[in-house]
């Protein structure tokens, strides 16, 4: 807390605090995941990915913020993060660059090591500024909106990524998997099919209903008659 400093109006300080975030996370590099020739509903499922992983990314700015609200979303941030990097690290021993090749193309390997790259050196140090920053002026304000601020960042901080958590749940799960598989999910050809596989993986009470799997598809935009008529080959004209 700094004396006889003046202190910036409710909307100026946490503005600036969102805006400082916003511009970190402007350099996040997009996920290896997203980049490739694929159909659009694969592309579409990466996005939902994107925003599990990264769930508060995109923040707007406002002059209706709480001292709660952006102390939570600081929090949060910092605990994905250490949480994925956490989850990159066990999977890194463990994996298999001739299947991730199948799946993902033959250059996976230097597009993840691209991406680290980017990752650690632009924007991670980008973010530590700005998170040094956010603590600053939040310490400068009065007492009330202070504390509101460190209360919401001190619990948002330990909710770490787990397997009960936001990665955990099934919807994820199915999104892992149809982006990991997705060749075979189109050769399925109905969503019937499609539920009967998730439910032998998953179980039925996790899977859920063939609704549920319907409304999961019309979200993402995987469509098996549009994958009919993309497979079916054209005929070249009669001379």
């Amino acid at each position: 807390m700094t004396v006889g400093r003046p202190k910036k109006a409710k909307a100026d300080w946490l503005r600036e605090i969102v805006g400082r975030t916003n511009r970190a996370f402007a350099k996040l590099p997009e996920p290896y995941w997203l980049k490739g020739d694929w159909p659009a509903w694969v592309q579409n499922v990466g996005r939902e990915l994107s925003k599990t992983y990264f769930p508060t990314a995109k923040l707007k700015v406002s002059q209706q913020w709480e001292p709660g609200e952006v102390g939570a979303m600081l929090g949060q941030h910092i605990a994905y993060l250490y949480s994925l990097e956490d989850m990159w690290q066990a999977s890194e021993k463990n994996v298999s660059w001739k299947q991730l090749r199948l799946t993902y193309g033959k250059d996976i390997r230097q597009r993840a090591q691209d991406y680290d790259r980017k990752f650690r050196r632009q924007f991670l140090p980008d973010l530590e500024r700005a998170v040094k920053f956010a603590l600053t002026l939040a310490i400068e304000q009065d007492y009330l909106p202070c504390s509101k601020f460190f209360a919401a960042f001190g619990r948002a901080i330990e909710r770490r990524v787990s397997s009960t958590g936001d990665i955990g749940r099934t919807n994820t799960q199915i999104y892992v998997l149809l982006l990991i598989a997705w060749r075979s999910v189109e050769k399925l050809g109905s969503i019937p099919k499609l539920h009967q596989v998730l439910c032998k993986i998953f179980g039925n009470q996790p899977a859920g209903t063939v609704k549920r799997i319907e409304r999961i598809c019309e979200r993402i935009g995987l469509s098996y008659r549009e994958i009919a008529q993309r497979e079916v080959p054209t005929k070249s004209p009669q001379k």
